[in-house]
């Protein structure tokens, strides 16, 4: 009779507990919980990200001011964030089938190697493979970006131009941050 009395006991406990983390956050003016980090195989709390990824997720398709990082900082109006919302989204599924070719490539090449098997005709099919994923993406960005372009006015257009002359110019006198770490 004690083990059925302690387990109604551990069940009221659980469900006092629940009722006062919800009455927390429902109360007027109250802050709702918020949800424990998504966990990852790289640790707790740390948001996984594979090749491409960026902070909003697929590079240049992130959340960010509207879509493509160069328009970090313009003022757009709700119609120009639409706008972009519908080229990048019509862009997406083809995107992703570049980016996980791409990523399939390279981890098959990856273990080619590493397995100590290199075959020169399976490599040059893969790189072959790898090079044209590459191309797709970049000409999908490309296309995107030009269709942004265009849902610009002449001012955010010159906006874009400034920065990016700026952005090459840093580069160029190195100043452009860290150099890229070579693969393999």
């Amino acid at each position: 009779m004690t083990a059925v009395t302690s387990r109604v006991a551990g069940i009221a406990a659980g469900l006092l507990l629940s009722c006062a983390a919800l009455a927390q956050t429902a109360g007027p003016g109250a802050v709702p919980l918020s949800p424990m980090p998504p966990m990852s195989p790289h640790g707790p709390g740390m948001m996984e990200r594979g090749p491409g990824m960026g902070p909003g997720g697929p590079r240049g398709m992130g959340p960010h001011h509207g879509g493509a990082p160069f328009l970090r900082g313009l003022k757009l109006s709700e119609e120009q964030r639409d706008k972009i919302f519908a080229i990048e989204y019509a862009q997406m599924p083809e995107a992703r089938e570049q980016r996980k070719a791409i990523e399939h490539a390279r981890r098959d090449l990856h273990q080619m190697v590493a397995s100590g098997q290199y075959d020169e005709a399976r490599a040059r099919s893969l790189t072959e493979s790898l090079g044209r994923a590459v191309a797709r993406e970049a000409q999908l960005r490309a296309q995107a970006g030009a269709k942004i372009m265009q849902v610009l006015t002449p001012e955010q257009r010159k906006q874009v131009g400034e920065r990016e002359a700026q952005r090459v110019a840093e580069l160029e006198s190195g100043e452009g941050g860290p150099e890229p770490v070579p693969m393999m």
